[in-house]
C-alpha cells in the first residue's frame, strides 16, 4: 500500500498523520502547515504550499525525508502520483492552442536552445508520465508540474508564455525533486 506519513518534528518524530490518497486541504485533517518531516512508502507524493494542489511544490519519493527545507511547516495539500513513470513523453507547442512547431520530448532537457525552442513554448500535452517544467536552464527557477493526460492550451493564462527553458520527467529513482 502506498502512503505518506507527516510528522510534526524533524527526523520523523513527534505527532504524525498518515494519508493513503490525495488531500486537497490539510486544514480539514488538522495538519495544515504542521509537517517538519515525512516518510513515503510506495508511490511519489507531491506536497504543495497552497490548498487544492496549487502553488510551489516538492515531490517526495520513497523513504524518509528528515528535514523539509523550504516546505518546513508549509504543506497545505498532497497529491498521490498515480501515473506510471516509465516511458515519459510530452509534446511542446510553439503557439497557444497546440499550434505551430511542436517537439516531442522523452527525457530531461537542460536547455531548450538545443532544440531551437528556448522561450518559445506556449502550450503542451502530456502523453505519458509526470513532468516538471522550469523557467530557468538546468531545471532552475520557477517550476510547474504536469501529469499524464493534462493539456495546457495557453501558457498566457498563468504568465508562462514563451518562458519555458528546461524540463524533466519524474523518474522512479527520484528521491526528492
Amino acid at each position: 500500500m502506498s502512503k505518506i506519513v507527516l510528522f510534526e518534528e524533524p527526523d520523523c518524530r513527534g505527532n504524525w498523520k498518515e494519508f493513503t490518497d490525495s488531500v486537497s486541504n490539510l486544514e480539514t485533517e488538522s495538519f495544515a502547515k504542521t509537517a517538519r518531516s515525512l516518510k513515503v512508502v510506495g508511490k511519489h507524493r507531491v506536497a504543495y504550499k497552497d490548498k487544492d494542489m496549487k502553488g510551489d511544490f516538492m515531490v517526495y519519493g520513497q523513504g524518509e525525508h528528515n528535514n523539509l527545507g523550504c516546505m518546513d511547516r508549509e504543506i497545505m495539500s498532497l497529491r498521490l502520483v498515480k501515473e506510471e513513470l516509465g516511458n515519459p513523453e510530452i509534446v511542446l507547442y510553439e503557439h497557444v492552442e497546440f499550434r505551430g512547431q511542436s517537439r516531442s520530448i522523452s527525457g530531461p532537457v537542460d536547455d531548450l536552445r538545443r532544440f531551437g525552442f528556448n522561450n518559445q513554448v506556449s502550450s503542451h500535452e502530456v502523453k505519458e508520465g509526470v513532468w516538471i517544467l522550469c523557467k530557468g536552464f538546468n531545471q532552475t527557477g520557477r517550476r510547474l508540474i504536469t501529469f499524464k493526460g493534462e493539456k495546457c492550451s495557453n501558457y498566457c493564462l498563468f504568465n508562462w508564455n514563451d518562458k519555458l527553458s528546461s524540463l524533466k520527467p519524474l523518474l522512479n529513482s527520484d528521491h526528492e525533486v
